[in-house]
């Protein structure tokens, strides 16, 4: 269906299928089917198709195809209206809070805070220790990612950062926790350690709090909010949504930090149109938004503006300096 985000779809797939997996270069999702399940076959063979370009369903088991919609709408039980509803407010990264593998319709899968086989590789004796597995080499992977991007100086970065081996979606990825204010992890988001691999970010949460909201400083009167987290990571009392649109769990915190201005900081992404939408929304509720100056413009997010000028920290008074409201912000967002 034609205006049905595709992220919202994509998103389903990861969901409700098993072993999903997108092959880059045919432009398709491949999964398990989860109408017929694959018959016995199942566990061995994945014949549901997404072709992007297309963007429809068809499964080679049991024959069937279908328009996006349709297909959610089989999988999900959910109506038309539903669907129109829950894809107009979905987060943009995959939301993996759905139970992955259904094997009965009354048993639930009850998924930790974290991967059960995490490495944390922030701790040197915990890497040491696997120095002589096959787990070494995807924790040389991250901590060389985490180095290009200058992740572990970062003044804002998590005190713990996770890979897993064995986790069904999360394996082979960097897991970035969100901690809440009580200092306990309700949710935690995996990046992609190649770059050809998508999605890029997927996220796993029960209640989805906000990146960083267990770092704030009482002495600086702002709260930076950020889309993704690794940009968050380097600007005192920055927070990260998970994506470009907040629950209702995270508004409720920012509501609650009385004494702090709240300023949005979005990344430097004038070409996507939906991006654009979004800020522009946000500037008429009155939300205080950092508007990229011209000299910045070959910058895409505050992450590379770091990397390139090898800081750890980006001076939030700069991020400050440099947001507007209203009227103004508008017209300094259009230049």
């Amino acid at each position: 269906m034609e205006g049905l985000p595709q992220d919202y779809v994509i998103q389903t797939i990861y969901s409700r299928c098993k072993r999903p997996v997108y092959k880059k270069y045919q432009k398709v999702y491949n999964a398990e089917c989860c109408v017929c399940h694959e018959g016995d076959s199942s566990g061995r063979k994945r014949r549901l198709f997404y072709f992007v370009d297309e963007r429809y369903f068809y499964c080679f088991n049991c024959g069937k195809s279908w328009k996006e919609i349709n297909w959610i709408q089989e999988v999900t039980h959910q109506n038309y209206h539903e669907i129109l509803k829950e894809s107009s407010n979905f987060t943009c990264s995959v939301d993996l809070n759905v139970k992955l593998e259904k094997q009965t319709e009354t048993k639930q899968v009850d998924i930790p805070s974290i991967p059960t086989d995490s490495i944390d590789i922030c701790n040197s004796k915990e890497c040491e220790f696997y120095k002589e597995g096959r787990e070494y080499k995807l924790i040389q992977t991250a901590l060389n990612y985490c180095s290009q991007r200058k992740i572990l100086e970062a003044v804002n970065r998590p005190k713990s950062l996770y890979v897993s081996i064995e986790d069904y979606i999360h394996k082979n990825r960097l897991i970035i926790p969100f901690y809440s204010e009580t200092g306990k992890v309700e949710s935690y988001q995996s990046r992609s350690l190649n770059s050809d691999e998508y999605p890029k970010y997927l996220t796993k949460y029960g209640e989805k709090c906000l990146y960083g909201e267990n770092n704030l400083d009482s002495s600086i009167p702002y709260i930076f909010v950020f889309e993704g987290p690794i940009d968050a990571m380097f600007v005192k009392n920055a927070v990260a949504i998970g994506g470009s649109t907040m629950t209702e769990r995270q508004e409720t915190f920012l509501k609650k930090c009385l004494g702090y201005e709240v300023i949005f900081v979005y990344d430097n992404d004038k070409d996507n149109k939906q991006m654009d939408k979004k800020i522009k929304q946000l500037i008429k509720q009155n939300k205080k938004m950092f508007i990229w100056p011209k000299e910045m413009n070959k910058y895409k997010d505050i992450n590379e503006v770091c990397c390139s000028l090898n800081l750890t920290e980006f001076p939030y008074k700069f991020i400050v300096e440099n947001s507007f409201t209203g009227i103004e912000a508008l017209m300094k967002f259009k230049k």
